[in-house]
């Protein structure tokens, strides 16, 4: 018989952990499911929970439930125990008493926990009503600090309390303590989150602000810079120079400025893409005409290796054209004097790769994971003093994983690195 009521004591155990595991947040569905499942499988006449709040340094119920079947919680006392708000100072009150000591505490009395909320004469008829004998105070401890107090009424009209379960009156107070502690740490932590999202959403909202704010009168002054460097008197060089040098950071500023927008819709979920048919060699071959001055300027051979296939796809040629400048435009970056770069087509089933490859300074293993954060600065000197916002790779994985795709790159210290898009493909027809 022993054998069979530890057994049921463990069964017991399982129940409320399955409680704390589906209900991990809310505390007060946690108490109420626990004291309910207690009275059910361990007949105990009564179990109430009651928790520190330390704010306000006071002690309110949590729970109560009572285990007589054919007697309906009376409503006085139901009121009575709910409104209850103990001050955690009234050493009158044994929930007191127990909470300070951290020690169990034994009781015939239920006023000795209710009081002053109802008076001797009231206790003792509910007492009388639910067959209430004695009271068995557990503190709630975790950490070494008391945060409540538990309290069983035992299904034995005298002592001993517990024949059979005086293993789970031990163990339960534990593991109250521990579901309510989870409960109100996992609180905590959804309260952050939840500020944390509203701060992130004021951050966006700024950045778009700003953004929007900047690009105007950034643009104004480009303008202006431009309309001064091309007029037909003469300029001084060294007024000339520093025009140019006005310029360049302009430019600069307006990347930067276009960035952070662009960004800024991507993680908003605000980033439209106008999807049509498109012809992907053509969306290369227009960057790569346009850079290819650049190439020539630092006397780089830059090759685009024709495909015989027409390589059809779906997207945002803007966006997938901004892609292929970026990472032309890094290569070209970071390429030498006298360096080689090339653009090469793959077809793999239903994808299709772009591939750039350059004779540059070549990227370590250990920046490769540094390449498509957000202002992601690698540790190789030679390219952390290179210009850059640190934002270009990681849009532009972005807006590759918008279109479905991935991005890859391959590198070695020394001997160049190669950059690979891969989109799903609608058709290749030979031309």
């Amino acid at each position: 018989m022993e054998l069979t009521e530890r057994n049921k004591t463990l069964a017991l155990l399982q129940k409320i952990d399955e409680i704390i595991l589906n209900k991990v947040t809310d505390i007060e569905e946690i108490a109420h499911q626990i004291t309910e499942e207690v009275i059910k499988d361990a007949e105990f006449k009564a179990m109430y929970i009651f928790l520190l709040d330390k704010e306000t340094n006071t002690i309110s119920p949590l729970s109560i439930s009572v285990g007589t079947k054919n007697v309906a919680i009376n409503p006085e006392l139901e009121k009575a125990f709910f409104s209850i708000k103990i001050s955690a100072v009234d050493k009158k009150n044994l929930v007191v008493e127990t909470l300070v000591e951290k020690q169990l505490h034994q009781t015939d009395s239920l006023q000795s926990f209710l009081i002053p909320y109802l008076d001797e004469d009231s206790c003792k008829k509910i007492q009388e009503v639910y067959g209430m004998k004695y009271f068995n105070l557990y503190p709630l401890v975790i950490r070494g600090e008391a945060m409540g107090v538990i309290i069983i009424c035992a299904k034995e009209d005298k002592e001993p309390f517990f024949v059979h379960f005086g293993d789970l009156a031990v163990r339960l107070p534990g593991v109250i303590a521990i579901a309510i502690d989870n409960a109100m740490l996992y609180q905590k932590i959804e309260q952050a989150n939840i500020r944390l999202r509203e701060l992130d959403k004021l951050k966006d909202e700024f950045v778009s602000l700003a953004s929007h704010e900047l690009r105007t009168p950034m643009t104004a002054i480009k303008s202006y810079l431009w309309m001064i460097l091309n007029k037909p008197q003469a300029i001084s060089p060294e007024a000339k120079s520093y025009l140019e040098i006005a310029a360049q950071e302009t430019d600069h500023l307006i990347k930067l400025v276009q960035n952070m927008l662009t960004i800024s819709r991507i993680e908003g979920q605000r980033l439209e893409l106008s999807i049509e048919t498109l012809d992907l060699f053509a969306i290369v071959k227009q960057v790569y005409d346009t850079l290819k001055v650049k190439a020539d300027e630092k006397k780089i051979t830059f090759t685009l290796v024709p495909y015989p296939e027409k390589l059809t796809i779906s997207g945002d040629k803007d966006k997938l054209s901004e892609v292929i400048e970026n990472i032309v435009g890094n290569a070209l970056k970071y390429t030498p004097e006298n360096g080689r770069i090339s653009i090469h087509f793959t077809l793999d089933k239903n994808t299709t790769g772009v591939h750039v490859s350059d004779t540059g300074h070549g990227i370590s293993q250990e920046d490769l994971s540094k390449l498509f954060q957000k202002f992601g600065r690698l540790s190789d000197a030679k390219i952390s003093k290179t210009p850059g916002t640190g934002l270009g790779l990681y849009i532009t994985k972005q807006i590759v994983e918008l279109h479905k795709g991935t991005i890859a790159v391959q590198s070695e210290v020394g001997k160049g690195s190669t950059f690979s898009i891969f989109l799903p493909i609608l058709e290749a027809t030979f031309v």
